[in-house]
């Protein structure tokens, strides 16, 4: 269900970006997939599609404390056509031919001590009605910080003023194996407690919020229950409690949802 590429904990500092060529190959009948898989897109009532720019992850480095990207540029469409869709197009011809976009996600931890995950609406365009982190897509643009981009989601989704957020860090990438598409992991502590959260979420994507202490007890019974977490919001979690129980704790919990 998972893979976690990377797991750590890196702040604004340690995080750097440098673009390159898109490395993915253009194959005729992958193309023909990627048209085809948008046009059914288009033709659902309710679902509204933008071919949106994103940034596509084509290598990372981590050194010492230092973490490296290496993007390229690549759009909605393709990762539609492709990691949405056609994620087993990966297994004939390689992972490349995916699109292969970075997601941000982020496990959002209140000043009242709860972290708050997102309730998506039944008309969004990948895991409709499941519990999933307040998140979004690395968008490009010529002075890329991903942290900015994390505090973006979070004004757009929750109306989240930089005043409102104490700290970000990032404490991992993790990978949806349906998807095979790269998940840069936050944990964001913010200013404010749950129901200031909660009374700002915009409705457009998010019905609801889902919200657990943070004590170890409350996440134990959160990762045992029957709720609809996505694998990222599974991933989230897990990277949080990371950095909050240790290795140990993540090692053994972590290890259940991969293969």
């Amino acid at each position: 269900m998972l893979a976690f590429p990377l797991v750590g904990r890196w702040k604004p500092s340690q995080i750097t970006i440098s673009w390159t060529a898109d490395s993915r190959p253009i194959i005729p009948e992958i193309e023909q997939l990627i048209e085809q898989s948008w046009q059914t897109a288009m033709s659902r009532p309710g679902v509204l599609l933008f071919d949106g720019p994103m940034c596509r992850l084509e290598s990372f480095e981590s050194r010492d404390d230092q973490l490296h990207l290496q993007l390229s540029r690549t759009g909605y469409k393709v990762f539609m056509g492709t990691n949405l869709s056609h994620a087993e197009l990966a297994d004939q011809y390689g992972p490349t031919v995916l699109a292969n976009p970075i997601g941000l996600s982020a496990a959002l931890i209140s000043s009242d001590n709860y972290l708050l995950l997102g309730r998506r609406n039944a008309n969004v365009a990948y895991y409709p009605s499941r519990v999933h982190p307040f998140a979004g897509a690395l968008e490009p643009s010529e002075r890329l910080d991903v942290f900015e981009e994390v505090r973006r989601e979070l004004r757009e989704e929750l109306a989240l003023k930089d005043s409102d957020v104490r700290e970000i860090v990032c404490s991992g990438m993790a990978q949806d194996l349906s998807l095979r598409q790269p998940e840069m992991i936050f944990v964001v502590r913010a200013n404010c407690n749950r129901q200031r959260i909660e009374s700002q979420l915009d409705h457009e994507e998010h019905h609801g919020v889902w919200m657990s202490r943070i004590d170890h007890s409350s996440i134990e019974a959160a990762l045992a229950s029957d709720e609809q977490f996505t694998p990222i919001a599974r991933a989230a979690i897990l990277l949080w409690g990371r950095l909050e129980f240790g290795d140990e704790w993540f090692e053994k919990r972590g290890t259940a949802g991969r293969r």
